[in-house]
């Protein structure tokens, strides 16, 4: 009895946890979550590893095996963020099929993963003017979808598609609105309505690039 009894005590981690067993990658993603739900109701402010840790099976240490500190987990999961919404907005950004279809379907992408991720985002960008490292991260993920976006307008204008313009501003603007809106609408519960900021975004785009509300136009090449 008194042999099953240590076992049992010494089956369970510090604070009370019982330990498990965990691949590396099941490990570093049960932190991840764990973050990810902490930003979903509170600010980046408020973080702390211990707040972290305890919402996983792990122990505490167990955190610096896989990041070095609160800013590292967080900018792993805006890296992860920004994969899935380049993944979901490829359409138009690789000139797949007619403009307008595609951009709507890239638009619709981007939305999407706002509703799973946006409270994420918010959290970075609120946090981003009064933290220097999370200003550079945000700022950076920023300029890569306005190198993406102004490629685009750029092909776009070689086929006629889109008029003389300065693509890089024209980018930075659109890409600029896209981030408040999806913030606004999904940084926080209860979340807006998705077909509303779907068809502004569109509507948006689609009259600064093309000239005129949402209408179809000739297949592109490129």
């Amino acid at each position: 009895m008194l042999a099953r009894a240590s076992k049992s005590r010494a089956s369970r981690s510090k604070g009370g946890k019982r330990s498990h067993r965990h691949t590396p990658e099941q490990a570093r993603r049960e932190i991840l979550d764990s973050a990810a739900r902490f930003l979903r109701e509170r600010p980046f402010r408020d973080l702390t590893v211990g707040q972290v840790m305890a919402g996983t099976t792990l122990s505490r240490p167990a955190f610096y095996q896989y990041f070095a500190d609160v800013h590292d987990l967080v900018l792993s999961l805006l890296a992860e963020i920004e994969v899935i919404m380049h993944q979901t907005a490829d359409p138009w950004i690789s000139g797949e099929g007619e403009p307008i279809a595609a951009l709507r379907e890239s638009i619709r992408g981007v939305v999407e993963t706002c509703i799973d991720h946006g409270p994420i985002i918010r959290a970075v960008a609120e946090a981003a003017p009064l933290d220097e490292r999370l200003e550079q991260a945000w700022s950076s993920f920023m300029a890569r979808w306005d190198d993406a976006v102004e490629a685009r307008i750029i092909a776009q204008q070689r086929n006629g598609l889109i008029p003389p313009l300065d693509a890089r501003r024209i980018a930075n603007a659109l890409n600029a609105l896209d981030a408040t809106l999806v913030i606004a609408a999904f940084g926080r519960h209860p979340q807006g309505d998705p077909k509303e900021v779907l068809e502004t975004m569109h509507r948006v785009w689609s009259s600064t690039l093309y000239g005129s509300p949402p209408h179809a136009l000739m297949p592109m090449d490129g």
